[in-house]
């Protein structure tokens, strides 16, 4: 099976990075692919709870990231990013797992294809 990782780096809102990937991640979901997504530097903003988005004609990056858990897709967030921003995954839906620089050099290095966003 292909291991296909997602990369989105930029702030969930202001661009169109974090609605297009999950749009293609999902399509892929569809496939037989083992699916990876994971938020890095200001892409972590997307964690944060209860962002209006909607006052600036946005989504909820946190709802359109938890329906790709319904796929099996697993999520991850980069530790020095959340560490930085002074942001936490503890206790929030859908669950990330928190990565460090090294690990994410071995995710990427272990990815059939690499997707960023």
């Amino acid at each position: 099976m292909k291991n296909v990782l997602f990369i989105v780096r930029t702030a969930p809102h202001g661009s169109a990075a974090v609605p297009e990937s999950i749009r293609t991640c999902l399509g892929f979901g569809t496939m037989p692919f083992d699916i990876g997504y994971m938020l890095l530097d200001d892409a972590t903003w997307a964690v944060l709870p209860n962002q209006s988005p909607e006052s600036i004609g946005g989504n909820d990056a946190l709802e359109l990231i938890a329906n790709l858990t319904d796929l099996g897709v697993r999520l991850y967030v980069e530790s020095d990013a959340l560490a930085e921003r002074g942001l936490s995954v503890a206790g929030i839906e859908p669950e990330f797992v928190p990565l460090s620089q090294e690990q994410i050099s071995d995710l990427i290095a272990s990815a059939d294809v690499v997707l960023t966003y």
